[in-house]
């Protein structure tokens, strides 16, 4: 089994087994799995899911970001050995079914676990880096949301994650008093487009199913939340 070890200041804190079909909000806020409390960290600020055998960190849109092995991530297949950093805080993932890294971490890996969010911030400045490199350009979005509820156009599907919630910043604003500031996100990734839940005591379906883990989108699943819906158009 998967294991999340969460630490501060280099004293091991508490560790979090996750098995398949687990997801674990990670974030300030007290209904999180993994709850970090410090101000450099977002309510709700990432979150690891399991798909298939595999586990998936996303970040939720935090104010000061998600780190993997010194690099900002939106998006990030965890394996054996990973550091993730959030703002003072790390947790080192352990999977001994995916472990394909040499029996000695390097030194850039160790001094990671020593930095915070604001050094990974100069680093990436002193390199060059204002926003993190992109690993691969993905095409042309040939993916769309079609509103089935409201009088709305079409939202084209890009690179950039969607925020659906009640928040004013959300991409796609849903009102109601259940509804999460940030209740969905749907994020790209290589092999197409990903539903996850994130907060909010109204759930997102998808089909009419409570979406638990991140999900991914085929042509013509219909999404709802509250009083939204709307469907997932796809170029065939």
């Amino acid at each position: 089994m998967a294991v999340l070890s969460l630490s501060y200041n280099h004293k091991r804190l508490e560790s979090f087994p996750i098995g398949m079909g687990d997801t674990f909000m990670i974030g300030r806020q007290d209904a999180n799995d993994i709850v970090i409390d410090n101000l450099a960290v977002s309510f709700h600020h990432a979150k690891v899911e399991s798909i298939g055998d595999e586990f998936l960190l996303i970040d939720l849109h935090s104010e000061n970001g998600s780190f993997v092995n010194d690099q900002r991530i939106k998006a990030h297949w965890l394996v054996d050995g990973d550091i993730i950093t959030i703002g003072k805080h790390t947790l080192l993932f352990s999977n001994p079914k995916n472990r394909n890294l040499p029996d000695k971490m390097s030194p850039s890996i160790v001094e990671t676990m020593q930095m915070d969010t604001e050094k990974f911030r100069e680093l990436l400045n002193r390199n060059g880096l204002k926003k993190p490199p992109r690993a691969k350009t993905l095409p042309a979005p040939t993916s769309s949301l079609a509103f089935l509820s409201e009088g709305r156009k079409k939202l084209p599907l890009g690179e950039h994650p969607v925020r659906i919630g009640k928040a004013p910043t959300s991409d796609i604003v849903v009102n109601g008093f259940l509804v999460g500031k940030t209740a969905a996100v749907i994020n790209r990734l290589e092999d197409g487009w990903y539903l996850s839940g994130v907060g909010g005591l109204a759930r997102v379906k998808i089909n009419g199913q409570v979406v638990k883990a991140a999900v991914k989108l085929n042509r013509l699943d219909v999404i709802t939340l509250g009083r939204l819906k709307m469907q997932f158009l796809q170029v065939a």
